[in-house]
């Protein structure tokens, strides 16, 4: 009697099954580790966007603001006006770095409907690790009135200015005229240092205009030309009564007849 093997049923030996299984454990780990590196990279992509188009709009508010400075003087509380045009420091606001003061133009009011014209009084303060825009709704607001404040631009650790003034860049100015650029470093958490320089517009210098002058000399001749003729008017008039004179002379001839 034989006995006969039959091998068409055979399955996988315990250690077969191991290897399979490690190998799979293998694979799916590579995957994770890939699929969370994936994710990583996603996440910091997206917040360095996000960083990235706030700092862009804030740095977009900044040139909109200082595109539109205007040489304006504030109104003094006791009366009169101030000798700056703009104010710079660390030791103005309460501000935890440096902070700017300025007037601008382009402030929107359409038709005339608020009761107020298009000059805006503009602030940047750094408050809470954040770059702070404040406004009033007047150029001269009244004496303990709360600003508008809008963030700009979070994270901040500190601010400098620097003015480009009789070509040549300042830290320190006495705010007494416009410079021709303003220079901007801020430094941001996990960003480091970013400078930024924003051309200001230029005045233009009032200049006496050479169309009045002319109209001057035009009315001068004008009435020279009107005395003239009112002098010819008037000896036309005594013309008139030299003939008046010679009608006398008719009456006697009629006497005499």
């Amino acid at each position: 009697m034989y006995l006969i093997r039959n091998r068409s049923h055979r399955g996988f030996t315990l250690l077969e099954m191991l290897i399979a299984i490690a190998i799979f454990a293998m694979i799916g780990l590579a995957a994770n580790a890939v699929l969370s590196t994936v994710i990583k990279n996603d996440e910091v992509t997206k917040e360095f966007s996000d960083k990235l188009k706030a700092l862009q709009q804030g740095f977009g508010a900044l040139e909109r603001d200082l595109g539109q400075m205007v040489a304006r003087t504030p109104r003094l509380l006791e009366g009169g006006r101030g000798t700056s045009v703009f104010q710079t420091g660390s030791d103005i606001l309460d501000s935890e770095s440096e902070a700017l003061v300025f007037f601008r133009l382009g402030w929107l009011n359409p038709d005339g409907i608020l009761p107020r014209g298009s000059i805006q009084s503009v602030a940047y303060v750094v408050r809470d690790g954040a770059l702070e825009r404040w406004y009033y709704p007047y150029p001269e607001p009244e004496f303990g009135a709360e600003p508008i404040k809008t963030i700009v631009m979070r994270g901040v650790i500190s601010v400098q200015y620097s003015f480009f003034m009789e070509d040549k860049w300042e830290k320190k100015v006495d705010g007494s005229k416009l410079p021709k650029a303003i220079a901007m470093e801020i430094e941001l958490e996990g960003l480091g240092k970013i400078q930024r320089k924003f051309l200001l517009p230029l005045g233009a210098p009032l200049v006496p205009s050479s169309n009045d002058g002319g109209n001057n000399n035009k009315d001068k001749d004008d009435g020279n030309n009107k005395d003239s003729s009112n002098n010819n008017n008037g000896g036309g008039n005594s013309n008139k009564g030299g003939g008046n004179n010679n009608n006398g002379g008719n009456s006697n001839k009629g006497s005499g007849n």
